[in-house]
């Protein structure tokens, strides 16, 4: 029998053909955009930083066993042209940043996917050697009005409320710092009172002392006033203190001894090596006289910015307008993402049921990042993540994957520290041991956190880096045999009970028993610990006094350090920077007490040369302490570690206790969100030599003794 149609039916019928026609396009067009965002992510491998390479010795120089302790290099800082790939747009952006060079590099790798090689290359160290830094400052000498942080189109360069004085060279004057080495602070060693200006080259020697600490460490500039656009520009870099010194009945060990096991294969992607870096790159409107004067951006009814930072394609994104680190939550509206070794969302090959090491480095220039490591459920949801249509919650929704952090700031714990949110401050280092418990994919992000101070929008979840866990691990009857934590805890035991097997025999027992009492390592600290009776001694004596405070004086915001926490105290420019003043006087050979507070917003205290050991961490807020909070959790099982930075937060007050040895010089202390140390958030610190009678000695050329000068008494 034939049918027959009515006009309507076959109008209807024809709607229902081009429905389908169009759900079928949709359908087609997502399945394109999913494997473009997968084709895209498996360019994007993980690259391991290079190496900085030593130069050779002079022709005429004659061999010597002591080589191995002398190395030099050249290290270049230059305007370079790259890509990072933006998620947003599923494209790589094109950008022009400060970079730290070898010789040999002119340009980045832009055959990979957004995989701007920008980030500086990593500089291997051993102790008791002798490494020479020849820095070329190639970046040009700036216009003043260039380098404006405001839409006036003259105004001095730097900015004058960043208490820095003006120079030819603005943003583009610079040094070197080690960040966390334990060297001399003087002369040409890791002098951050040295300004390098655009076309001077400068040598630097650091005499690794023979006693050092392996560990992870980091570099980059620090320069008052320059310091955020040039680490924001990405100039930062891992610098690493190898160690091969195995524990003996006198002394303790190097961690790396017992780690050799888990070192990555070479031309893999899984690195130890784990740099991540905040780079708020901007594309200017184009204003006659004053080109980096207002980048563009998304703005509410308003007039508010609520981000992304937009680049139209050919546009080139930059890192010259203050602005771009200044604001609370600067990063986060920038829209930009946090990126691991010059990379934005890479993928990372590893095992699973097996050991990894990662030093993560925390080079942002503000931001916090609180890293976890999830299972992926479904793996098909991957490219909806990468596409933008799934959120992180809805794909990364498996087994967390438990971090043993071993070591923090480049300094060996006596007990790692379990945990699945990694809290790391601008300025952290965090060393630690995971193994993935499954084959499959694993999400690397930086998870959600709620407004503040800092950053006034609340931060939802972000992808790092996606992990193809595929790959089978070392051939082992030990596995996984869960996802929760007292499974990784005993196979990571395990293993680390295999490795110790390598150790002194006079001290694998004693070891092994360490690791078997809640993965001890007390044979692998590097500082002794200070006892209860020390401490009581020194509670009693004078100590030393930090209160960061943000607050107006006169028409300006101001980033102040005080001395003793004193709520009436009146905020004032004498609170803030001042190159030429002393605001503690240490004696070399004491040991001494720091009592940190926070007036207004979370700081990372950070103090050059001496680490110190964290004695006390108290409530002082109002009410009952919020055990849900960031700040609470982050503070967990710190009390005994060695840092050399670490988050103050204004409910709590924070008890440090440090020793001033072997090297005097004047240094410096300061909050690491560095757009705040370079509007005055830092304070001098000058060890000097003690007489007989316990003071300051006056020197070489006679006269009285200095009188110490203490924080306490005077807020410096």
């Amino acid at each position: 029998m034939m049918s027959h149609q009515t006009p309507s039916t076959h109008r209807h019928s024809i709607l229902w053909l081009a429905a389908v026609s169009l759900c079928t396009s949709i359908a087609f067009a997502d399945e394109a955009i999913n494997a473009n965002a997968l084709a895209k992510l498996n360019q994007r491998i993980l690259q391991v930083p290079p190496l900085l390479t030593p130069n050779d010795f002079p022709i005429n120089h004659t061999p010597s066993p002591r080589d191995q302790f002398e190395k030099s290099y050249d290290l270049f800082i230059r305007y370079t042209d790259g890509s990072i790939y933006n998620p947003i747009t599923g494209t790589a952006d094109k950008v022009r940043l400060r970079a730290y060079q070898q010789k040999k590099d002119r340009s980045w790798d832009t055959n990979i996917l957004g995989a701007a090689r920008f980030q500086a290359p990593t500089v291997m160290m051993v102790p008791g050697q002798t490494v020479r830094f020849k820095l070329h400052n190639q970046l040009p000498e700036q216009v003043e009005k260039l380098s404006a942080h405001t839409d006036q189109t003259e105004i001095q360069c730097p900015p004058t409320e960043l208490n820095a004085p003006g120079s030819p060279g603005c943003f583009n004057i610079t040094n070197l710092h080690s960040h966390g080495l334990w060297i001399s602070p003087s002369g040409n060693s890791d002098n951050v009172l040295l300004s390098i200006e655009p076309n001077v080259n400068f040598e630097y020697e650091y005499n690794v002392p023979v006693d050092h600490p392996a560990g992870t460490f980091w570099y980059h500039p620090h320069v008052h006033g320059t310091t955020a656009m040039q680490v924001a520009s990405g100039m930062t870099g891992a610098l690493i203190v190898k160690g091969e010194r195995y524990p003996n009945l006198a002394k303790n060990g190097d961690l790396d001894t017992l780690l050799k096991e888990f070192e990555p294969k070479k031309g893999g992607s899984s690195a130890e090596v784990m740099l991540l870096q905040q780079v708020p790159y901007a594309c200017f409107k184009s204003t006659p006289g004053n080109p980096y004067s207002s980048y563009q951006s998304v703005y509410d009814k308003d007039g508010n910015e609520i981000g992304p930072w937009s680049c139209a394609e050919g546009e080139v994104g930059v890192v010259e307008n203050f602005n771009q680190v200044e604001k609370p939550g600067s990063w986060r509206a920038s829209g930009r993402y946090t990126m691991i070794n010059g990379q934005v969302h890479p993928k990372i090959v590893m095992a699973h049921n097996t050991v990894h090491r990662w030093r993560l480095i925390d080079a942002g220039f503000q931001d916090t990042v609180k890293l976890r490591i999830k299972q992926v459920t479904k793996p098909e949801e991957v490219s909806d993540l990468l596409s933008g249509k799934k959120s992180i919650e809805e794909v990364c929704s498996g087994s967390d994957v438990w971090q043993f952090e071993v070591a923090s700031d480049g300094l060996t714990h006596a007990k790692a520290i379990s945990k699945t949110t990694n809290f790391l401050q601008p300025g952290y280092r965090s060393d630690i041991l995971f193994a993935l418990p499954n084959a499959g994919q694993y999400c690397v992000y930086d998870d959600k956190a709620p407004a503040s101070l800092n950053s006034d929008q609340a931060k939802n979840a972000r992808l790092l880096a996606i992990i193809d866990g595929g790959t089978s691990g070392k051939s082992s009857a030990k596995t996984i045999r869960a996802s929760d934590e007292a499974s990784q805890t005993q196979f990571m035991t395990q293993q680390l009970l295999v490795a110790a097997n390598k150790q002194p025999a006079i001290l694998r027992e004693q070891i092994k028993a360490d690791l078997k009492n809640g993965l001890q390592l007390n044979k692998f600290v590097p500082h002794k610990s200070f006892t209860p009776e020390t401490l009581a001694k020194l509670n009693s004596q004078t100590k030393e006094y930090v209160t960061f405070d943000i607050a107006p004086v006169g028409d300006k915001t101001r980033f102040m350090v005080e001395g003793k926490f004193n709520p009436n105290l009146q905020p004032s420019l004498e609170y803030t920077y001042k190159p030429d003043r002393t605001d503690h006087t240490l004696i070399l050979g004491t040991e001494q007490i720091w009592t940190l507070r926070s007036k207004v917003g979370s700081h990372p205290f950070h103090i050059h040369v001496n680490p110190f050991q964290i004695i006390g961490i108290k409530w002082v807020g109002q009410g009952p302490e919020d055990k849900t909070s960031d700040a609470y959790q982050q503070y967990q099982n710190l009390i005994g570690t060695w840092k050399d930075t670490l988050l103050v937060s204004p409910d709590y007050e924070i008890e440090v206790a440090t020793r001033y040895q072997r090297y005097i010089g004047e240094y410096v202390l300061h909050c690491h969100i560095l757009e705040h140390e370079d509007q005055g958030m830092m304070q001098n610190v000058k060890v000097v030599v003690p007489n007989s009678k316990g003071g300051a000695s006056s020197g070489a050329h006679g006269g009285h003794s200095i009188p110490v000068k203490h924080s306490e008494h005077s807020g410096h």
